[in-house]
């Protein structure tokens, strides 16, 4: 069932990593593109300039928005109940794309468990 984990990172969690803070306040768009290669595999650069084109005239929330949900169903997240997907990139846009930046990079960095049937217990791995 889509959502059953929680967030490890909080939404005005930004000083639990400045560097992806500095990032996202200096530079949204180009975090909005890095988030969006990790998330679905789009293109870096053309994710960057889509997004600041768009912040142009006050949508850049809807991609964002869409890589959201897509990274949500990825590591099986819940929607934030109070304001949902919509809100949280419309009006907190920046510290959304921070959350996302450190969600996804706390959950790559978790070690991986390998398990192939008929081979014994579970091996597990630490990322290098």
């Amino acid at each position: 069932m889509p959502g059953e984990n929680e967030w490890n990172e909080d939404l005005f969690g930004c000083c639990n990593d400045c560097g992806s803070c500095c990032y996202g306040f200096c530079c949204t768009p180009c975090l909005f593109g890095s988030n969006a290669n990790k998330i679905s595999g789009k293109n870096c650069f053309l994710m960057c300039c889509a997004y600041g084109l768009l912040a142009n005239c006050y949508l850049c929330f809807i991609p964002h928005m869409m890589e959201r949900q897509k990274m949500r169903e990825k590591y099986n997240l819940k929607e934030n109940p109070s304001c949902g997907d919509l809100l949280t990139t419309l009006c907190c846009g920046p510290c959304a794309l921070c959350q996302e930046a450190r969600e996804m990079k706390g959950r790559d960095a978790q070690p991986k468990v390998a398990f192939k049937a008929g081979e014994g217990p579970p091996v597990i791995s630490q990322p290098m």
